[in-house]
């Protein structure tokens, strides 16, 4: 009996070995990023990393609360491929020029969620504290992928009703982001 107990678990041990998927690195945040649900199937190739061709990305509207202004991001994967994202959203505040202006460096190590093409995946930034009223605009987001950008539509900051207001003179602005989350 003993055997056959040892046999069952030998043969279940050494049947299909589990498919590959990402795995997500260790990061500054203290929760893991699931894969969304609209990962690969198990025992597709790697994925490469997502470029700013293959990603779409829309905010908006805007939201405004104790002093900061939010907006909810997603990302879709238009590419023809499955793709991954970096480890979290790094994203940054640009001008017309492309000179960064605020941002939410440095950028989490590793990976996060692989998006299948059609997939799509979110995130909300908020700004706060904007005291530079010399600033030129239009203003607009940017975010980082891996060894690329891509520009956030629909969100652009284009009067300065629009920036939030100036609750600490002398202090930099703040943007911020939350992790990944599924849709």
């Amino acid at each position: 009996m003993a055997l056959a107990v040892l046999a069952a678990a030998f043969v279940s041990a050494c049947g299909n070995p589990p498919s590959p998927s990402p795995s997500v690195s260790a990061s500054a945040s203290p929760s893991s990023t699931p894969a969304p649900s609209s990962a690969l199937p198990s025992g597709s190739a790697v994925a490469a990393a997502c470029r700013g061709t293959d990603i779409q990305a829309t905010g908006g509207p805007w939201g405004g609360a104790a002093g900061s202004r939010g907006s909810d991001v997603v990302l879709e994967n238009r590419g023809a491929a499955a793709c991954l994202l970096p480890a979290g959203p790094t994203i940054a505040l640009v001008d017309q020029a492309g000179t960064v202006l605020v941002d939410n460096a440095p950028p989490q190590a590793g990976t996060g969620p692989l998006i299948a093409p059609g997939g799509s995946v979110g995130f909300s930034l908020v700004l706060g504290n904007w005291c530079n009223q010399a600033v030129n605009l239009p203003l607009h987001f940017r975010l980082a992928l891996a060894g690329d950008a891509v520009d956030i539509q629909d969100l652009p900051l284009t009067t300065g009703d629009e920036l939030p207001p100036c609750n600490g003179p002398g202090q930099p602005a703040s943007l911020s982001a939350t992790s990944w989350e599924l849709h």
